[in-house]
């Protein structure tokens, strides 16, 4: 009886072990924080310093903010709420955090399940449930790294269209405190089927944080740094050149060096 006891005690805690540590919100949600705030178009008309190299780069961002934030702010919302919540082991190395969320005006259930794939990956799915509007559908999946180093995703576009519309792609290297993330659009048929944009985080001194866009048939490149909030643009089709254009502290034009 001791030894059945023991082994009983051993594989709870073997069970135990297997727990994932989720990723951060990072790893599915882009930061497009330092391109909130813009000079205004009557600052720009009523000054004679000109701010087009920051306000192309701030339209050029916003364009994919808005197109893909709207849409993700419940998954993402309904993910950071597992944080707050004990998972249920499931056995077969499957855990599920289940819980409830309040967004807005209505309340969602929400079950995020994870599975262990290989010693490596495990895999992670998101089912959410509004009553009386849809049951458990998975808005994302994914696998990830179990030492949160790298993550893909598939993002769904809703409980109406229940189709893939954003693959998403995260990578982190915690000692180096350097990442990146990429967003393109998989919808079959989309205007922007294809596109993408990378946002990284870099050990740069000058230019710490970066944008790579591939939107409507043109590409952009922009780098800034996180403190200063100088930074740099370069996008052949707007520009008609391949030069880098700045702008500094102020978001003002200015020469690069």
């Amino acid at each position: 009886m001791l030894l059945i006891i023991f082994g009983v005690a051993c594989s709870d805690k073997e069970e135990q072990d297997t727990l994932p540590e989720l990723p951060p919100v990072e790893a599915l949600l882009m930061d497009f924080s330092d391109f909130d705030d813009n000079p205004t178009e009557q600052e720009a008309l009523n000054s004679l310093v000109e701010y087009t190299n920051f306000l192309y780069s701030y339209g050029t961002v916003s364009i994919w903010n808005i197109l893909v934030t709207a849409p993700m702010i419940l998954p993402v919302a309904t993910y950071l709420e597992s944080f707050n919540h004990t998972p249920v082991y499931l056995g077969d190395n499957t855990w599920q955090w289940s819980y409830s969320k309040t967004i807005g005006m209505n309340s969602y259930s929400a079950r995020l399940v994870t599975q262990r794939i290989s010693n490596d990956d495990f895999k992670v799915e998101m089912f959410v449930t509004q009553q009386e509007a849809f049951e458990d559908f998975k808005w994302f999946e994914g696998t990830v790294k179990y030492n949160r180093t790298h993550a893909e995703w598939t993002m769904y576009e809703s409980p109406q269209n229940n189709v893939e519309w954003l693959d998403i792609e995260w990578n982190k290297d915690w000692e180096e405190e350097v990442s990146d993330i990429t967003y393109t659009i998989v919808k079959s048929g989309h205007a922007e089927e294809g596109s993408y944009i990378t946002f990284g985080i870099v050990d740069d001194v000058d230019y710490d944080a970066y944008y790579t866009i591939s939107h409507s048939q043109k590409d952009t490149y922009i780098k800034w740094n996180t403190t200063s909030k100088t930074g740099r643009v370069k996008g052949e089709v707007n520009f008609g050149d391949a030069n880098w254009h700045c702008w500094n502290e102020l978001f003002q034009d200015v020469d690069c060096n």
